[in-house]
Parts: structure tokens; sequence; C-alpha cells
């Protein structure tokens, strides 16, 4: 089961993001929970016996976002959904959450290009490792927050 997230998500799925800090950005519960209120969707995901397994924030191009790498994609796409963030807990990652998690996005929302970026420096390899599996393509690298990020795009045919 996929749902939108409540107020009542938000401890739980903070504490996912903070445990898997530096793979993803430190945010205080304070800007957290603004994000989880300013982005475009976001979900929260439950595996068959009705645990939470993971998370979703996205922007779509109409949002009034500032990040630097939001930023990259809308400069050079007019339909498109950024992944701020997708945590699938530690241990139901390599079950197919993600991909049934990325499945309904696109499914629901229908972008043209779905995009994100992964960490280069520090490395997210099982990150980078597992868009590269479903089908996402680097487009470039920048340099942001002390970081170097794969901007990575997967167009919806």
């Amino acid at each position: 089961m996929i749902r939108a997230i409540t107020p009542t998500d938000l401890k739980l799925i903070h504490e996912w993001n903070e445990s898997t800090v530096p793979k993803v950005n430190s945010l205080t519960f304070e800007e957290f929970s603004l994000q989880s209120i300013n982005c475009t969707y976001s979900y929260i995901q439950y595996s068959s016996d009705s645990n939470p397994v993971g998370f979703i924030f996205l922007y779509d191009e109409k949002t009034e976002y500032d990040s630097l790498n939001y930023l990259y994609f809308k400069k050079r796409y007019q339909n498109f959904l950024y992944v701020d963030r997708i945590i699938i807990t530690g241990e139901h990652q390599k079950k197919g959450f993600g991909q049934q998690l990325y499945d309904f996005v696109i499914e629901t929302h229908k972008p043209t290009i779905f995009c994100c970026e992964v960490n280069i420096t520090p490395p997210n390899k099982q990150s980078l490792s597992f868009h590269q599996k479903y089908g996402f393509k680097e487009i470039d690298q920048q340099t942001v927050y002390n970081k170097v990020v794969s901007l990575l795009t997967y167009s919806i045919k």
C-alpha cells in the first residue's frame, strides 16, 4: 500500500531521514515538516504485512523550491517530477519496494521526465546502482552543498 503522508507520519519518517545522513541531507524536524508540506507530493509505503517501509518527497516543475539540484532540472525541462528524497528502510532495501514506489509515482502522475540526483561524493553506491538498474541516465554532475552529485533522468515513454 502507498498513501499520501500525513502529519502523524512525520516523526517516523524524519527518524528514517536522519538515519541515512550523509546519503541525504540532515534536516531539523521543523525543516523536514515544512518540506513535507511544501513538496508537490509525498507518499509513505507499506509492506504487505502493513509495516511502513519507505517514503518519497516529490516536486514538479510548478513548485517554488530553492534547491540547487531542483533548479538545475527546472531550467531544462517543462514537465518533470523531481525526487527530492526517497528512503527505503535498511531491512526492506533490495526487496523491490523502491521500484514499486517509483512505478506508482510514474503511473499516478505520468511525468515526461522523472529526475533526481545521487551523491557521488560522499558516495551513495547503493542508490546509484538502484537508479541505473531502473533506467536512469546521468546527464550531468555538479558540486553543491559540499557534495558532488550525479544528475539523473528517466524519460517516460
